[in-house]
């Protein structure tokens, strides 16, 4: 879980959610997005923010368009339904942006569930779609559980006992909706750590914990080169590394997506598009009894773990996805909290692109 606790910002400013999402979205039509899909584009990254998952909010921007211009991501193709048995289907995403695949992935999964009363849907072609929750969250509104998966963005564990990088840290979502609790949405990856933190260690000359990465000896380090010259540890050690491989065989190996030596890295290979594999799946609640019942039976699980007796400095126990669930709120009545870098480096994106930057953000950042 995640939320904004866990950064530290020297100068921020308040952005309304709706200007934030609307100029990001003049920024990807600028890019030759459909207003659909530029629209959509900048929910997923809008809302990862508003959440407090800055990780994969408008920071992406940089490397989308970047990515974009180099002709990696076929602006103009839409997914495609290729295989469709039963409960289950194939996606061709046709190198479309990760967003619009995801999101046509998941309603796919939505109305096969809605037939059959569960399903499961895999993608091929597609590219990095965001958050896993911004899918899985789709299915609450239909009294669903939803679940995704997503490849990783490149390999960056080593297999547990080796030396170098065959595994993405797989990130995989599940979502649970209640009565009256906030759902229970579980987000996360296999990874300690991301790799972009022992990209900061570098860039600030500090050791890191031995606990984040291996050395190319396959040993543990707190030096942040080696790290990255290495591998980073996947959490929960052994465990970590096979639940990986198992989302990621889910991910990508039943759609024939890329994985292992023809997985890319979204940062460093512009050579095309990335041919990621993607898992969508969902369970109709209503097929197996009455769905109050059952929300109302997750909001008494709730109130179970929640009433734990509390260790030392503990205030509250939170369910994962609660904390972004409440910054989701605080944001839609404050605005977004954003470091002023990420802002700036917004700005000078669209500055380049011909598209105005909102006058109460311009006005703000002088």
């Amino acid at each position: 879980m995640v939320n904004k606790s866990h950064y530290s910002f020297n100068e921020t400013i308040h952005v309304p959610y709706g200007v934030m999402a609307e100029w990001t979205a003049r920024i990807f039509r600028a890019e030759g997005l459909s207003r659909q899909d530029a629209d959509l584009v900048a929910d997923t990254l809008v809302a990862a923010d508003a959440r407090g998952v800055y990780s994969h909010g408008v920071l992406r921007i940089s490397l989308y368009t970047e990515r974009i211009e180099k002709g990696c991501v076929a602006v103009d193709a839409q997914p495609e339904l290729i295989v469709s048995s039963g409960a289950t289907g194939v996606v061709d995403g046709h190198n479309a942006m990760g967003q619009t695949i995801g999101a046509f992935a998941m309603q796919t999964a939505i109305a096969k569930a809605r037939e059959f009363g569960v399903s499961f849907v895999t993608v091929r072609g597609s590219n990095h779609y965001g958050t896993c929750a911004y899918y899985t969250m789709m299915a609450l509104a239909e009294n669903m559980v939803g679940f995704s998966s997503s490849i990783g963005g490149g390999n960056l564990m080593a297999p547990w006992g080796g030396t170098d990088a065959r595994i993405g840290n797989n990130p995989f979502s599940i979502a649970i909706p209640a009565m009256h609790r906030y759902p229970v949405v579980l987000d996360m990856a296999q990874s300690v750590v991301a790799k972009g933190k022992l990209v900061m260690a570098t860039k600030t000359k500090t050791p890191i914990p031995d606990t984040w990465a291996f050395g190319t000896d396959g040993l543990p380090t707190t030096d942040a080169e080696e790290g990255i010259r290495g591998t980073i540890r996947p959490i929960a050690e052994y465990k970590g590394y096979g639940l990986a491989v198992m989302v990621g065989f889910l991910s990508s190996l039943i759609s024939n997506a890329a994985i292992g030596s023809t997985l890319k890295d979204v940062y460093e290979d512009f050579s095309g598009g990335l041919n990621k594999g993607q898992m969508f799946a969902a369970v109709d609640i209503s097929r197996m009894g009455d769905v109050a019942a059952f929300k109302t039976r997750v909001d008494r699980e709730i109130d179970f773990i929640k009433d734990s007796p509390k260790a030392p400095g503990v205030e509250e126990i939170y369910l994962p996805g609660e904390p972004e669930a409440r910054a989701w709120e605080a944001s839609l009545v404050n605005g977004i909290e954003y470091p002023a870098e990420v802002i700036r480096e917004v700005q000078g994106i669209s500055e380049r692109l011909n598209v105005a930057v909102p006058e109460g953000v311009s006005s703000r950042m002088v």
